[in-house]
């Protein structure tokens, strides 16, 4: 698969480009977007992901599966830390997805913090219909956005769902023509990355705190990251500057 990062101006783009294959989603694939972004965050303030024009990706590659047994896909183990790499990134991330979303292509969306989509997008884990199901964290990722119910209807049908349905139902922040995708998706994370760098980790690191502790604890680690950054240079300057306007 041909796999590129480019940084420009705060903005860094990861593209995924395999239209033979759907830029499915392999070990060797996945060590590469690992290594590709292992330092994204001394490069830019946001990272942006897509894919090929029609598939941002149709999931995992079904070759590469299709002869483990239980046994050798944990002896190998298939889906390890680098299969997660997106979803440690410190600074805030943006899936831009144009065409098909599907399984392991769906789950690498869910990892990012925002998700822009195409008219035309589709959103869905066909996991079912292989007699496998989610595994690089499907289940836990979509339970917390949409709720259990909507999860264990979506992951056990195997129905996909349209763009405009995702944004309904908050999974999808923006939805945009196909030809205006990037255009948009680039102006939403430019707006983000005017935003003072340590803000937005502090930002990133509570919100998904909220999605693993509970409610005092999540509100007391809130407090603790909001004091931290009273000493910050950026923090001291545009408060002077928004007093002197004021």
């Amino acid at each position: 698969m041909s796999i590129s990062l480019s940084a420009d101006d705060g903005i860094a783009i990861l593209r995924l480009d395999n239209a033979a294959k759907m830029n499915a989603l392999s070990s060797e694939v996945m060590r590469e977007v690992s290594e590709k972004i292992r330092d994204v965050e001394s490069k830019a303030k946001v990272l942006v992901i897509t894919g090929a024009p029609g598939a941002f990706s149709a999931g995992v590659d079904v070759s590469e599966i299709e002869s483990f047994s239980a046994e050798s896909a944990c002896l190998k183990n298939f889906i390890d830390r680098r299969w997660e790499s997106v979803f440690n990134v410190k600074i805030p991330t943006v899936a831009a997805v144009s065409g098909y979303a599907l399984g392991a292509g769906f789950e690498l969306a869910l990892m990012c913090d925002l998700i822009t989509a195409t008219e035309s997008a589709k959103f869905g884990f066909p996991e079912v219909n292989l007699g496998l199901m989610p595994g690089m964290g499907g289940t836990q990722l979509l339970t917390r956005i949409a709720g259990p119910k909507l999860a264990a209807e979506l992951i056990m049908t195997g129905d996909f769902l349209t763009a405009e349905r995702a944004a309904e139902l908050k999974i999808v922040s923006l939805v945009t023509a196909d030809d205006r995708l990037m255009p948009q998706t680039l102006k939403l994370a430019r707006k983000i990355a005017e935003k003072p760098p340590l803000s937005l980790r502090m930002i990133k690191e509570a919100l998904r705190l909220s999605q693993n502790v509970g409610l005092n604890q999540g509100i007391q680690s809130e407090r603790v990251m909001f004091r931290s950054l009273f000493s910050s240079e950026e923090k001291k300057a545009r408060v002077r500057k928004f007093l002197k306007k004021n």
